[in-house]
């Protein structure tokens, strides 16, 4: 478990020092992401840490490594780093303490960090959603012309963040650190389909790459395969569409109204 902090105040009180930006929009951008993922868990009657995010993910909204700092030290936030495998039913965490991350480090809102997120969308005048539509175009301008983003407190382009990632091994499908699918049973026509898009490194568009059978029509398996990868997606962060023909796949990144 993460140290408590003595006397922590309430996040009311945080907000009356002037030090405090609540309209920080690096920070909002983290706290309507992780706000999202805790709305879905209480939603869903879940544990919260079913739908932690990674700092992958939090970094590509626009989050500093110091805004993560400031919400774990006034308890706004909890992180730990993720050891579940692709075969386990549920995600498991090693909590962390300190003020180290990686890729595998993943932060939970707590209920304090859920009513700080409630005040700031709700009583400020903007929504999460904008919030994040406006940092999603920065990504995506700073990406086009292949220059760091600010988000970023390394030298790397966010680039690379922008694109999926399917991981054979662990059977996981990621987009900047954030888990979109995992796959607990065989799921073959769906597995094939981002093994090719991973080989092909993720370019727009792919031919239909699954194998020719007796007992349904291509056309209708593509169909059929497309629509399986856009559902139960764990963070709905991408779509996946035919070409209209039966004879191909394209994959782009969901609406900015839907990472809110």
């Amino acid at each position: 478990m993460i140290a408590k902090v003595s006397q922590r105040k309430p996040w009311a009180d945080w907000a009356e020092e002037p030090t405090f930006d609540l309209n920080g929009e690096s920070l909002r951008a983290g706290l309507a992401l992780l706000w999202r993922a805790y709305l879905c868990a209480q939603d869903t009657g879940v544990n919260v840490w079913e739908f932690a995010l990674r700092t992958g993910r939090l970094y590509a909204s626009g989050t500093t490594a110091s805004d993560l700092g400031w919400m774990l030290t006034k308890g706004f936030a909890e992180h730990g780093e993720e050891t579940s495998g692709y075969d386990e039913p549920h995600r498991s965490f090693s909590r962390s303490v300190g003020y180290f991350f990686n890729n595998h480090t993943c932060l939970i809102l707590t209920p304090s960090g859920a009513a700080l997120a409630e005040h700031v969308f709700r009583e400020t005048g903007r929504s999460p959603q904008a919030t994040l539509a406006a940092l999603a175009a920065v990504a995506e301008t700073a990406a086009l012309a292949n220059v760091p983003h600010p988000a970023y407190e390394t030298n790397e382009a966010p680039s690379s963040a922008l694109k999926p990632r399917w991981d054979t091994t662990r059977r996981e499908l990621s987009l900047a650190g954030s888990i979109v699918k995992r796959f607990r049973v065989p799921a073959r026509n769906q597995e094939t389909i981002l093994s090719v898009f991973e080989e092909e490194g993720w370019a727009e568009h792919i031919h239909d790459p699954l194998p020719i059978t007796q007992e349904i029509d291509a056309p209708t398996r593509l169909h059929d395969a497309i629509n399986r990868l856009n559902r139960c997606q764990i963070n709905p962060l991408l779509r996946f569409h035919g070409d209209g023909k039966g004879t191909g796949v394209f994959w782009e990144l969901s609406q900015p109204e839907m990472l809110a």
